[in-house]
């Protein structure tokens, strides 16, 4: 197989994340129940696949940051264009 870069797996991930999301909400889903049920899956392999709950805990520490800086530079974009 081809070896692709950690960041662009991430970043494909993510986008790959937001399109199954915006898809389900096209399709009329409950967007709270859409989100939860991926949170969920992604929860549940992150603990199978961690070594230790120190690593899990990491993780879902570094994504929630990662999440919250997005969300306000997210935020900043739409006050920008609003003006």
């Amino acid at each position: 197989g081809s070896n692709v870069d950690s960041t662009d797996t991430f970043d494909e991930a993510g986008q790959r994340t937001e399109d199954l999301l915006d898809e389900m909400a096209s399709e009329g889903h409950n967007a709270g129940a859409a989100m939860g049920g991926a949170l969920t899956a992604l929860v549940f392999r992150l603990i199978i696949s961690s070594p230790d709950s120190t690593t899990a805990i990491g993780m879902i520490t570094s994504c929630m940051a990662s999440g919250a800086r997005a969300a306000v530079e997210y935020e900043n974009e739409k006050e920008e264009t609003a003006h």
